[in-house]
């Protein structure tokens, strides 16, 4: 390569880094690199096996592609008496930029050596088929969006040496369960696969596959930006008291999440905190925050209202000029927000309400009462008690009403009404066109149900009445006449299986007698 050359590119490789700063990406949608990478095309570059690399300044190696088949790379400590400091990627001279195994499908595992000290922008992104990296002990930082996508990375141990590690640099690693530390790491700490700060005052990271509930420990005062980022596996998080700040986007998109209780500590819950977090229906703001940035408690479809979401809180807060600006329903009375299971289920099946209340005095007892619609009556399932997890199994198919009541220690009570249809058990009531029929002659089966829940599919299996093993004539689907045409002069055993949207299941058998 020409000095002149070399020369124009660094400038206009330094130039559309400059520009993209701010974004992370080119207009072509690839990474920006730091100034390790910018660098890169300083120097000639060459070749060692399978990677790329240049010489730096100071005489050490910085690799800068991989050429080869992938599978369990090893990468060398160092090349012609040099040592390997930095893995950077590369810029195509459309300006795009690339990580060291970008897109590299075939590639299962990474092993760094002790010599490499960072990592680059995008180093193993889409790599879908990772499964094990290995860093070695003088790594100091994982940029951002290292590993983004390596949707069958499973976890990592970071090093002793590491102080920076990007929030987003296991972005969408969706098999991801835990990340370690090495126990005497100066920056950071690990506790049930979350990352957090060494003295674990703030939280780092979650991984995205994290499923179930979880309790953050009673240090933590910092929630960071992206911490729970789209853990759409988590169904409840328990912040403690003694957090002071929720940081942007660090609970967006968990639609898992039933519940958010935010402390009387909380100051400050920063933009998009609560983003799309759909299955949240209420939530309790205290009057300690002061300042909620934009779109905090924000939905995914900018044109329309969620329906289905109140912001509760004293009148005049913070959560009151939120909800104003934001067109969201607002109360700031003591109110009942109980919630049950299902409106409809299936004779025989139960239905859990969960009783909840905000904004009354002192600590809730709870109570539950239903009838049948038909009658006056109402049957008491629980009396005031602290317990606020009631299950009811009614005993007949008809339609009820559900009466969920919470006092608060002043004796207020509170009450809110549910309408729950029950539906006769499953039946199937399938048949066939004959029992009897020649060989190489069809037999049409009809799919019919009764009862359960929701809409129907049908499965149908046959096999040789002398055999045990079936054969799927038919998965669930919503085709109800399916034909079979048995080829041998034998007796054949038919099944034909109805399931409901809540999964019940009903089976009925035939015999079909096939003759000459």
């Amino acid at each position: 390569m020409k000095k002149n050359s070399v020369l124009r590119k660094v400038l206009a490789v330094s130039l559309a880094a400059a520009m993209m700063a701010g974004t992370g990406f080119t207009s072509a949608g690839q990474f920006v690199g730091t100034d390790t990478s910018v660098s890169a095309y300083s120097y000639e570059e060459f070749t060692y096996g399978d990677f790329k690399y240049q010489i730096n300044d100071d005489d050490t190696i910085t690799l800068t592609r991989y050429t080869g088949k992938g599978g369990d790379v090893v990468i060398p400590g160092t090349i012609d008496g040099r040592t390997v400091t930095k893995t950077a990627g590369y810029y195509t001279y459309s300006e795009s930029w690339f990580g060291l195994f970008y897109r590299l499908n075939t590639l299962t595992s990474v092993t760094y050596p002790d010599s490499i000290t960072t990592v680059g922008w995008g180093e193993c992104c889409f790599c879908e088929n990772l499964k094990s990296v290995t860093f070695g002990k003088g790594l100091t930082e994982i940029p951002p969006s290292s590993f983004e996508y390596c949707i069958g990375l499973e976890s990592v141990t970071v090093p002793e040496g590491v102080t920076e590690i990007s929030g987003g640099a296991f972005n969408r690693c969706w098999a991801f369960r835990e990340i370690n530390v090495v126990e005497n790491n100066k920056t950071y700490s690990s506790d049930n696969g979350i990352l957090f700060n060494k003295d674990k005052t703030e939280v780092i990271f979650c991984p995205r596959a994290k499923k179930g509930t979880y309790t953050l420990p009673n240090s933590v005062t910092v929630i960071g930006s992206d911490a729970f980022y789209e853990c759409g596996g988590l169904t409840n998080v328990t912040i403690p008291d003694g957090v002071e700040k929720i940081g942007s986007n660090a609970f967006y998109g968990c639609t898992g999440l039933k519940d958010i209780a935010i402390p009387k500590s909380v100051t400050f819950i920063d933009r998009r905190a609560f983003f799309d977090c759909t299955g949240v229906k209420n939530t309790y703001v205290p009057a300690s925050v002061t300042e909620i940035g934009e779109e905090a408690f924000g939905y995914r479809y900018y044109n329309s209202k969620r329906d289905d979401f109140t912001l509760f809180g004293e009148a005049g807060s913070a959560v009151a000029a939120y909800a104003d600006e934001n067109e969201l329903p607002f109360v700031s009375e003591f109110a009942n927000v109980s919630d049950i299971s299902d409106g409809e289920i299936m004779l025989g099946d139960t239905v859990e309400i969960d009783a909840k209340a905000l904004m009354g005095e002192g600590d809730y007892t709870y109570a539950a009462l239903y009838k049948k619609k038909a009658d006056k009556k109402w049957t008491v399932k629980q009396n005031y008690s602290t317990n606020d997890v009631i299950t009811i199994k009614p005993a007949k198919a008809t339609d009820y009403d559900v009466c969920v009541k919470v006092k608060d220690s002043t004796g207020k009570i509170v009450k809110k009404f549910f309408e729950l249809k029950v539906n006769e058990k499953l039946k199937n009531t399938s048949t066939i066109s004959a029992a009897t029929i020649k060989k190489g002659n069809t037999v049409t089966l009809k799919g019919s149900a009764a009862g359960g829940v929701g809409d129907y599919t049908y499965a149908v299996l046959y096999k040789k009445k002398s055999e045990t093993k079936w054969t799927v004539r038919q998965g669930y689907k919503d085709n109800d006449e399916i034909l079979v045409r048995p080829y041998t002069n034998t007796d054949y055993d038919i099944c034909i299986k109805v399931k409901d949207e809540k999964d019940h299941i009903a089976k009925k058998y035939f015999t079909v007698t096939v003759t000459k």
